[in-house]
């Protein structure tokens, strides 16, 4: 078993560089004491790493709870509870005992040091710091990493475009922070926002408002994919305005870096964001040559691997946790057209396998009123 020392320099390591977790390390420290000696006890074969996966689980369902959307939301996450205890081979009992120590957890948690640094990076009108947020979650979150579409043909294309492997890299996550969207038609940020308004309403004061203004921001934000743009005119050596090839104009657009002088007319590939009313380009600045440009078509490289996405997807296929045979593609991209089913498959509750209906001997009865959005 790790010292506290120990435990805090591993802890901090699995965290984003400008966050501070000295708030709540001594709570999960302690989180971790109690399920090495559970383990201990009970299971067949011990790991340190899946334990600290796990607290990342606990942590973010304290903090905002975005995994449990997910978890919920999709059947080919399941039941994260029972998925990590079955992988350590262990008893009811223990399982049992899990459940209730990530219950007595989350309810007992007065302080949340990832909520806080979510929170201060969207506040902080720093684009670069709500970007590395939310490419965070993207880069570490293993629940959204089980939801997102086979990435192949995102990857190829970034590497093809720009020719460095840790900058198509980038670009992707890029792409992913802003511009995926789960199969409810919400962006990572969406769900953010959704889930800090969720936890304002069990706290008070300034962390209320902070939450609230949060969740604004968030939900204010737009994006639009990789494509081309033409520089038609140069307010300094970052700031720019951009011409779409469909004659959409953008202007005041912020560059992570400075241009030269000589940009003025040239094509690029970006990705761009509005973030408080201004526009920034999200990743990289990709320069095209004049043959380049013409085979580059946004509309027509997104659409291709789009579908090509969801035909690898119907050809995946997998277990739910109660035994049923699915189709990957059903689960990452439909919704049931029943709005009851839809509102109940959002909260994990499936009318085509066992669920807490079966349970009270009967489906609810009288219309639904959904409240999500």
């Amino acid at each position: 078993m790790l010292t506290f020392i120990q435990f805090s320099s591993r802890w901090k390591q699995l965290h984003h560089p400008t966050m501070n977790v000295d708030g709540d390390v001594a709570f999960f420290y302690q989180l971790y004491v109690r399920l090495y000696h559970l383990i201990g006890q009970e299971a067949k074969c011990f790991d340190n790493h899946k334990i600290f996966h796990f607290l990342l689980y606990i942590e973010n369902t304290v903090a905002v709870g975005i995994d449990g959307v997910y978890e919920y939301r999709y059947r080919c996450v399941g039941d994260v509870d029972s998925r990590w205890c079955d992988g350590f081979d262990m008893s009811a009992n223990a399982d049992s005992e899990v459940h209730n120590l990530v219950g007595r957890a989350v309810a007992d948690a007065k302080y949340s040091a990832l909520r806080q640094w979510m929170v201060e990076s969207v506040l902080s009108g720093d684009f670069s710091r709500l970007s590395e947020m939310l490419a965070w979650f993207v880069r570490e979150d293993k629940i959204l990493q089980q939801v997102f579409p086979d990435l192949r043909c995102r990857k190829a294309m970034f590497m093809q475009l720009v020719g460095n492997k840790q900058t198509a890299k980038n670009m992707l996550w890029a792409d992913l922070a802003f511009n995926w969207h789960d199969k409810r038609g919400d962006s990572l940020a969406n769900t953010i926002a959704k889930q800090f308004r969720y936890e304002a309403s069990f706290v008070e004061g300034k962390e209320k408002t902070l939450l609230k203004e949060a969740a604004e921001i968030l939900d204010a934000i737009r994006s639009e994919r990789l494509d081309t743009y033409t520089v038609i005119e140069m307010k300094d050596e970052r700031t720019f305005t951009l011409l779409h090839r469909d004659g959409r104009m953008f202007s005041d657009v912020i560059f992570p870096q400075p241009m030269p002088e000589n940009a003025q007319g040239c094509h690029i590939a970006v990705q761009l964001v509005t973030y408080n009313n201004i526009t920034y380009i999200s990743g990289s600045a990709v320069r095209l040559d004049k043959e380049a440009l013409p085979t580059w078509n946004g509309e027509t490289n997104w659409n291709d691997i789009v579908q090509k996405e969801q035909d690898a997807a119907k050809l995946t296929s997998f277990t739910t946790t109660f035994g049923k045979r699915m189709c990957l593609y059903d689960d990452l991209y439909t919704v049931p057209e029943d709005p009851e089913e839809a509102y109940y498959a959002d909260m994990g509750i499936h009318f085509d396998e066992p669920n807490i209906f079966d349970f009270l001997r009967g489906r609810p009865n009288g219309r639904v009123i959904y409240f999500g959005s």
